[in-house]
């Protein structure tokens, strides 16, 4: 994959510095009160954005089409991704007291018995709840590098300033696509790290598949099923939530194995594996519907 070209800067790295240093510097429930504000605002400057939010819970949810149920659930997706904005600026100053109070871990045992097999750990996310703290919580306690697979942003500065914060507050290495990201990869997991994956994000074929999501089949990315298969890795499942008493839940698990499709080809295999992971994502996001990331186009490119 080429290097994609760039657009021309629009937020000064001066800004983005001073809004992390502004929600530094009040508490935290002030921080996701105005995060929360921001969203509205994000609402109505971007109307195309809301549309989109709008036109895609449409789909996703047909009965609700035209209901105040759905309208307030466009809403608490802006004020969602307000406050994990918000969050995420406040990396520097969330100690680990509040992290271990307010970010709850269920179960590690799967991500131990990952690497006890000594092989890395290959996990797969949706962008829900706020994935960041995923791997801020997990250092904690488990002393393994963690790496995040992402893609590059069109503005360098915003996408240098994200690097630099996930990587020095967030306990995550970012390891980008267009970079040659597959052998960065191998080489994480040949050292027993963890690798995180997203896999709800539009992609054709021949990077991706179209299998079923809420119902409609969408252009889904591969690169998480290749990978486990060709190391045959088992898969993580790895998922965040914002609860309602202002705490995160995260959720390991249960492993996916894809040992048992041995008598498929490869392409069946990796399109097999690809819906069983999208399933996955499609519960749990089901689960906590605002915390998805709607402004998406899921469905770009889908067959009708």
């Amino acid at each position: 994959m080429g290097r994609p070209v760039f657009r021309k800067t629009r937020i000064p790295f001066c800004v983005l510095r001073a809004v992390g240093l502004l929600f530094e510097s009040v508490g935290h429930r002030l921080a996701l009160r105005l995060g929360s504000s921001i969203g509205d605002l994000f609402r109505l400057l971007l109307p195309s954005k809301a549309r989109r939010v709008r036109s895609n819970l449409e789909m996703a949810y047909p009965a609700l089409r035209g209901t105040a149920s759905l309208r307030r659930t466009e809403i608490e997706v802006f004020r969602h991704y307000g406050r994990m904005g918000a969050e995420f600026f406040r990396f520097r100053v969330l100690s680990d007291r509040w992290l271990r109070e307010h970010v709850l871990i269920d179960d590690l045992s799967p991500v131990h018995a990952c690497l006890s097999e000594g092989r890395g750990v290959l996990a797969f996310i949706a962008h829900s709840g706020n994935w960041e703290l995923i791997s801020k919580r997990l250092a904690l306690d488990i002393n393994v590098p963690c790496n995040v697979v992402t893609r590059q942003i069109r503005d360098p500065k915003v996408d240098a300033f994200i690097r630099d914060r996930r990587l020095r507050y967030g306990k995550a290495h970012s390891i980008q696509s267009e970079e040659g990201g597959i052998r960065a990869i191998l080489r994480a997991l040949a050292r027993n790290e963890i690798v995180v994956l997203a896999i709800d994000q539009s992609a054709a074929p021949p990077e991706g598949v179209f299998v079923p999501f809420f119902g409609r089949m969408a252009g889904t990315h591969t690169g998480a099923a290749r990978i486990a298969l060709r190391q045959k890795l088992p898969l993580l499942p790895a998922f965040s939530c914002r609860l309602s008493c202002g705490r995160h839940q995260v959720r390991f698990g249960p492993l996916l194995d894809f040992s048992t499709a041995g008598s498929l080809s490869e392409i069946e295999k990796v399109a097999w594996m690809t819906g069983r992971m999208t399933a996955f994502a499609e519960e749990r996001i089901r689960e906590y519907p605002e915390q998805w990331i709607w402004m998406h186009n899921r469905w770009k490119g889908a067959p009708s």
